[in-house]
């Protein structure tokens, strides 16, 4: 059975994965054309020949696409069915099912099926970034290697199972990396590694923070691959109203990073709530709720012909000191004049906005001046 449009994609294929799929399947090889093409035989049918072409042919693509052909015709199945178990051999595979009632018979609104897609190959791209350094956020370009294994990646036919997208990332793209200072391997296994490593990670900082309520938690899964730009692709998967809940299978091809077990990562309602959290955590932009603050107020301004007005205090928060501005009503900021004038320590409850350069309390509440006698 032959497939002229599928068989044009075999160009995807590289000749080492065509030679595993033959091998896979009981073919041997038999000899080699000058430095055009290897010849191979199946024992169960010594007429049944497939001359497969090395990439220097100048025939290349068109004796590609007949070898998978003939290798289809004696399968009795589609090329497209070769290309794909092909594509899988020395191949990475990372599959991402989405789970909904509206993804129940295997479709998805066409919104979130081309946001789940752009959100896997931001997944890969956040591993591959991460691979360099790592960092809690990234901006700019990737590096050039990492692009071109992003620009490698293939996707793979959906399945039915809620919705199910399968990217194949090969596993030697291009360059080969040093992993600590006597192993070198392929550039595609150490993305897949770091992607799992990364996943692993948060799911780890997820349970810590279940019992610490702090977002610190997650500052060690940096170390291990975890970014924001992994977590808003995670967050992507969800859907554009981040309504749906999701499993990631990553699949690796066997070898001294990887034992060939698969790794499953899922994620519920509340997984992509904290994902949220931990994101903004990330960027510098998140929200400590129900904080007590304590400190000196170092600035003090309102606008002319206001009662209310906005004051700036020296708080710690954790281990680490702020300068936090809190918008006072006319007695709260009546009060805070006072405490100021007299040097006084000030108290305050409420959600403390933190940001790269500047944090704010959001609603204030049970502002008051601590007297000399409450600090003892």
């Amino acid at each position: 059975m032959t497939d002229s449009n599928s068989s044009d994609r075999g160009l995807r294929i590289s000749v080492d994965q065509l030679h595993a799929y033959l091998q896979s399947k009981q073919w041997h090889e038999d000899g080699k054309i000058r430095s055009v093409a290897t010849i191979w035989h199946h024992p169960e049918d010594e007429d049944a020949e497939i001359l497969v072409p090395w990439p220097s042919a100048k025939d290349y693509l068109p004796r590609m696409r007949q070898a998978l052909s003939l290798i289809a015709t004696f399968e009795g199945r589609h090329v497209a069915d070769i290309i794909r178990d092909a594509l899988r051999l020395l191949s990475n595979v990372i599959s991402v099912r989405v789970i909904h009632n509206d993804t129940s018979d295997g479709t998805i609104p066409i919104n979130d099926g081309v946001l789940l897609i752009a959100k896997a190959r931001e997944l890969l791209s956040a591993a591959a970034q991460s691979v360099y350094a790592k960092r809690r956020q990234f901006t700019g370009n990737a590096p050039k290697e990492a692009r071109a294994y992003l620009d490698a990646l293939v996707l793979g036919q959906t399945e039915i199972g809620s919705y199910v997208v399968n990217v194949i990332a090969p596993s030697q793209p291009l360059q080969n990396m040093e992993v600590g200072t006597a192993e070198v391997v392929p550039l595609g296994q150490a993305v897949t590694l770091n992607l799992v490593t990364g996943l692993e990670a948060l799911e780890r900082a997820s349970e810590a923070y279940e019992e610490v309520g702090d977002l610190k938690a997650f500052d060690a899964a940096v170390l291990a691959g975890a970014s924001a730009n992994m977590c808003d692709a995670l967050l992507g998967f969800s859907g554009e109203r981040h309504q749906r809940e999701f499993e990631i299978v990553v699949t690796a091809t066997s070898g001294p990073m990887f034992e060939g077990e698969s790794r499953r990562f899922a994620f519920n309602s509340r997984d992509v709530e904290l994902l949220e959290k931990v994101s903004g955590y990330y960027k510098d932009d998140y929200v400590l709720p129900q904080r007590r603050l304590t400190g000196y107020i170092t600035k003090l301004s309102r606008a002319k012909g206001e009662t209310s007005g906005t004051i700036v205090v020296d708080s710690m928060l954790g281990d680490t000191e702020r300068k936090i501005r809190i918008d006072l009503s006319g007695d709260d900021y009546h009060m805070a004049v006072l405490a100021h004038d007299n040097s006084k320590m000030v108290r305050v409850i409420g959600d403390v906005h933190i940001q790269s350069k500047s944090a704010r309390l959001l609603n204030p509440a049970n502002f008051g001046v601590i007297e000399n006698e409450d600090l003892f």
